[in-house]
């Protein structure tokens, strides 16, 4: 019940809020005024209001000076760690829930003023009875309820984006859906000290040149995290004032080892870097604070887009075309492949028109491949060097050819969302293809044995499971298939009789 009244009240501060604003810019556009638009302000104001998931939204649009004037997403870049802090009864109230203590009953200090306040929560500067310096992250009151309410109300918006038909190059519906499911994954602390403890002691056995915080799991709860306190400069305070980033090379290459190193080779990787959970340390290292997104990537996922991005930046056309063929999922040619075999009387027209489709996959892989790789050794522009813009174009071409992208691979490059842009504003000299070049030249012994690693095995002969469970789990793959087959062949028929 309680639930029921904070979405109906959640969707109340939406409409008055929405209604609030519509009608100002109704007002300076009939009535005339300063602006007929809403400013950076403006926006900030509006998603601060808003709050929960409207902030994550206004997050994910500062990091991208790629498709949102720089104005904005420097305003926005205030909501990374710059929102509101949260009352000071309703702080105490959530350690009274979580331990039944104050936070001065809990820490030997405790400074109630905190250093950073963000979309779900903030952080403040505390000491543990022992004498170490933490630093504290407690999750805002109410944002599981707001959450949720927003989920509702984002998923209906999605549907009727695309009921519309105004999106066309990407269903609106799916990125709802995958923006909550990642989201979700930020409201559980304990979930998040186990991603860094995981990813630290990564870091720690393959001496990768970055820090992670060490957690204190005995003061952690589902809405509150104890974690090493690391004193530095965050990335997106050097990019928001437009200082020099000292050792930037460094930095930007440090951090690209990291995530393609956890991702290759540890098949755990850290799925959601920006620029206020970046640190540059006084200690002149590289760390990352906040882990509340990450991910397990199989074995088979990892070979190929390994595979891909190595030919890729080794500008060999062919092996990247076969290994992006690979990679992703290809209906028309599973349907030409059915098709020469059930109708061999027509192979030279399924010849044909397999050749047509390979060559524009050729065409317009060499094009970006080409386009990217001259504009990082000749200066070109951000947009042209930047791997996730190449990605989003490759996204694009897939579409058009009715390739399906592999999800673990577009979470890669999601991953490279929110540093590889920044990390181009900050050091526009950066050569990216080079910096990747030099990590699978030294760990090309580690590149061999992911390749040569046996492929998992389907989940329902994984061990643990009991052979009853096994045996449904696999006569539930088989009906998947069998579905699939039936549907291809289906298919199949209906483009031959066109043929006879």
């Amino acid at each position: 019940m309680r639930r029921i009244f904070r979405a109906l009240e959640r969707y109340f501060i939406i409409f008055e809020v929405g209604i609030d604003h519509g009608l100002k810019l109704l007002k300076h556009k009939f009535l005339g005024g300063e602006m007929n638009y809403i400013s950076p302000a403006e926006l900030r104001k509006i998603l601060e209001e808003l709050g929960g998931s409207f902030l994550k939204f206004g997050q994910l649009a500062a990091v991208r000076p790629d498709y949102f004037p720089e104005e904005y997403c420097r305003e926005l870049l205030g909501l990374l760690d710059e929102v509101p802090p949260i009352d000071d009864s309703l702080l105490e109230g959530i350690f009274l829930d979580e331990f039944g203590k104050k936070p001065e009953e809990i820490f030997r200090e405790f400074n109630r003023i905190p250093i950073a306040a963000a979309s779900f929560g903030q952080v403040h500067e505390a000491y543990l009875p022992e004498g170490e310096r933490v630093a504290v992250k407690i999750q805002r009151p109410f944002v599981a309820e707001d959450f949720y309410a927003d989920a509702r109300f984002f998923s209906f918006l999605g549907w009727a984006i695309k009921k519309s038909g105004i999106v066309k190059s990407v269903d609106p519906v799916k990125i709802v859906r995958e923006f909550i499911h990642w989201t979700e994954r930020e409201l559980d602390y304990v979930k998040e000290a186990e991603h860094m403890v995981r990813l630290g002691e990564q870091v720690l056995n393959n001496k990768l040149p970055v820090r992670i915080p060490k957690v204190y799991p005995e003061y952690t709860t589902r809405r509150i995290l104890v974690m090493e306190f690391l004193d530095g400069r965050t990335l997106k305070s050097y990019y928001k004032t437009k200082a020099e980033l000292p050792n930037g090379h460094k930095f930007f290459r440090d951090a690209i080892f990291f995530e393609l190193y956890s991702f290759l080779f540890d098949g755990f990787f850290h799925a959601d870097p920006h620029p206020a959970n970046i640190l540059i340390l006084n200690s002149g290292e590289l760390a990352f604070v906040d882990m509340g997104i990450a991910a397990d990537i199989n074995v088979s996922d990892r070979k190929k887009l390994g595979k891909f991005l190595k030919a890729v930046v080794e500008e060999n056309l062919d092996l990247t075309v076969a290994t992006f063929l690979d990679m992703v999922r290809t209906p028309l040619l599973e349907t030409l492949a059915e098709a020469r075999k059930n109708y061999p009387q027509h192979w030279m027209r399924i010849q044909f028109i397999k050749k047509i489709f390979l060559k524009k996959i050729k065409v317009g892989l060499k094009e970006l491949i080409h386009r990217w790789h001259e504009a990082s050794r000749a200066g070109g522009r951000i947009h042209d060097k930047s791997p996730m813009h190449k990605f989003m174009e490759l996204l694009l071409l897939a579409e058009r050819s009715g390739i399906k992208m592999p999800d673990q691979s577009v979470l890669f490059a999601r991953t490279f969302l929110s540093i590889d842009v920044i990390g181009l504003e900050l050091v526009p000299e950066f050569n990216i293809p080079a910096a990747l070049n030099d990590f699978f030249r030294i760990y090309a012994e580690k590149f061999r044995e992911i390749e040569n690693a046996p492929d998992e095995l389907p989940y329902f002969m994984k061990t643990g499971i009991s052979d009853e469970w096994a045996a449904i789990l696999k006569a539930t793959d088989d009906e998947i298939k069998s579905i699939d087959k039936e549907l291809l062949v289906e298919r199949v028929s209906g483009i031959m009789e066109s043929f006879e």
